[in-house]
């Protein structure tokens, strides 16, 4: 077929690891035998849905040759989910937890933050809702409550903070439909926010190598989100700092 024999060139040829637009429209021209732009769109599609190819930098491709990151199901967080969800089924919320940095930390951590990110006027309604089905087995504070309180927390395994959403948070949806952070969101967050100071400093370098390393990283997404977050050269600098972008 020959789309399969455009992923293996892809795949085999271009070992650098990225493509720009016009070199795909070249192979796409000399494989298909056509140059209808539809149909290369429609392809492009096929191969970002089959994870050949992710969106790089302005008229670039990354070939996928790493894995991409998807988050680990927890049941935990799902129950959690699901309780927001049935109660307020249009508010955008997701649910994640800071234990699945374990896999790229230099120092386990066994005192792990579950994060309910919302919108932000609704922040008060699930702070509300998950103390009234869930204040027995958590301390659900907000951020707020939690920076001003820390050392209050530092030895209590169940902390459960609700948070603001950022509008333009890059996230996703698992195989059930449920939304989550994308691994991009995970990265410009940990980086910003005070929230995650545990994971800062030299931690978060470890972390950013690890992700590198392991995972494809879709930069475009990675810094829009930095921009829309705050300094994006500042960003662009510390990466160049830390030498994790030789990974990609």
């Amino acid at each position: 077929m020959k789309y399969e024999e455009m992923v293996i060139k892809l795949r085999n040829e271009y070992i650098h690891g990225k493509v720009s637009r016009k070199e795909l429209f070249k192979l796409y021209k000399d494989i298909y035998s056509n140059d209808n732009v539809k149909t290369f769109e429609n392809v492009i599609s096929l191969l970002k849905q089959y994870e050949v190819i992710t969106d790089y930098l302005n008229s670039y491709f990354m070939i996928v040759n790493k894995q991409l990151y998807k988050t680990k199901e927890e049941k935990e967080l799902i129950k959690i989910d699901k309780i927001i969800s049935k109660e307020y089924e249009d508010i955008k919320t997701i649910v994640w937890s800071t234990k699945i940095l374990n896999e790229f930390t230099q120092h386990y951590s066994f005192n792990n933050l579950i994060v309910v990110e919302t919108e932000r006027y609704a922040i008060e309604m699930i702070l509300m809702l998950l103390k009234e089905k869930l204040m027995k087995k958590y301390t659900i504070v907000t951020e707020n409550m939690y920076k001003d309180n820390e050392n209050m927390f530092l030895n209590d395994e169940n902390v459960l903070i609700v948070k603001a959403l950022n509008s333009r948070a890059p996230l996703e949806k698992d195989k059930n439909g449920i939304l989550e952070p994308t691994i991009e969101k995970i990265m410009i967050d940990l980086y910003k926010d005070k929230l995650y100071e545990r994971f800062q400093g030299k931690e978060l370098e470890h972390i950013y190598s690890n992700i590198f390393e392991n995972y494809s990283i879709n930069l475009k997404k990675l810094y829009s989100y930095a921009k829309d977050r705050g300094d994006l050269e500042k960003y662009k600098k510390y990466l160049k700092k830390i030498k994790v972008l030789e990974k990609v």
